[in-house]
């Protein structure tokens, strides 16, 4: 029975769909929704720089396919998050509470986001 949730949270890892498909209704389930934000193939660069979320519990998640360590983190309207860095394959993910408004996600390694690596979320 414990092999069960393993292969399950694995599978949950992959194949991301990237519609915005932000549609699914508040109170769907106690998670909140996530919202995929990949870190480009090279360079200091998401592979999006702008995403949407609904207000309420938004988890960012980026997969970083380079050996470079990154994050997402997010800022703005009193939040200030930071994911955990991850090269090679990983996933960072970062959770916040949400209020309408516009938020930068980015990458807080030293430098990164100065070379650009950051983008704009707006909550509705």
């Amino acid at each position: 029975m414990l092999a069960l949730p393993i292969v399950l949270v694995a599978s949950a890892c992959g194949g991301g769909s990237s519609g915005g498909g932000g549609s699914t209704p508040a109170g769907s389930g106690g998670g909140g929704q996530v919202v995929s934000i990949p870190i480009a193939d090279s360079g200091f660069a998401f592979s999006i720089t702008t995403a949407t979320a609904k207000a309420g519990t938004v988890t960012l998640s980026a997969m970083n396919p380079q050996s470079t360590t990154h994050d997402i983190s997010i800022k703005g309207n009193g939040v200030d998050e930071k994911g955990n860095q991850v090269s090679s394959g990983g996933t960072s993910t970062v959770t916040a509470t949400l209020t309408p408004g516009t938020y930068e996600y980015y990458c807080s390694v030293p430098g990164h986001e100065q070379a650009g690596m950051k983008g704009t979320l707006t909550v509705t």
